[in-house]
């Protein structure tokens, strides 16, 4: 009777509760969990590990809850998770992946292969300003470009400014003509 009522306590001590609001404006954030019918209880900090944070999807969310040193009243969450929204599966041995609900993932394939995959556009930004910004129609750099390697294109180049190589201009570099008196002349 005294084992039973021993293995009762320890297993109250961690439920899965069905998620039903998050707050997630403040340091911590904040549950309002279903841990049991008919019970309701709110303010159930969350645990995330650093450096990392996430906001489930709510419909259909649960997170391990616990009665920390076996009191209820003193609830903590681990991160919630939602199986029904986009859960990225079938990762080979070592592969890592972060995933959002809408599909969209940076996916590290154990050594081979880093890959991100968005669904509309890729921003970059430093000290909170936009250095690369890439869409499926278009890629625009804010900064200068420093190339070490070459450059090819398979469409048309153009630009607003001049173009240099080794130092001299595209727009005013001259050249002698042949077989007549003069040069070409810079466009005009």
């Amino acid at each position: 009777m005294a084992m039973d009522r021993l293995f009762m306590a320890v297993r109250a001590l961690f439920v899965r509760a069905v998620v039903r609001s998050i707050d997630d404006t403040g340091a911590e954030q904040m549950l309002t969990v279903q841990p049991h019918y008919g019970r309701l209880r709110s303010g159930v900090p969350v645990h995330q590990p650093f450096g990392f944070a996430s906001h489930a999807p709510l419909d259909g969310a649960v997170a391990p809850v616990v009665a920390v040193g076996g009191d209820h009243a003193d609830l903590m969450a681990l991160p919630p998770a939602n199986p029904s929204k986009a859960r990225f599966g079938r990762l080979g041995e070592g592969d890592s992946v972060l995933y959002d609900a809408c599909g969209q993932r940076i996916y590290i394939q154990n050594g081979k292969i880093v890959r991100l995959d968005c669904t509309s556009e890729l921003l970059v930004t430093i000290g909170g300003s936009p250095i690369l910004d890439l869409t499926a129609k278009q890629a625009t750099l804010n900064v200068p470009l420093a190339v070490r390697g070459g450059i090819t294109a398979t469409g048309d180049i153009a630009a607003q400014g001049d173009v240099k190589a080794a130092g001299i201009s595209l727009t005013n570099h001259t050249h002698p003509v042949t077989n007549a008196p003069g040069t070409t002349g810079k466009s005009e």
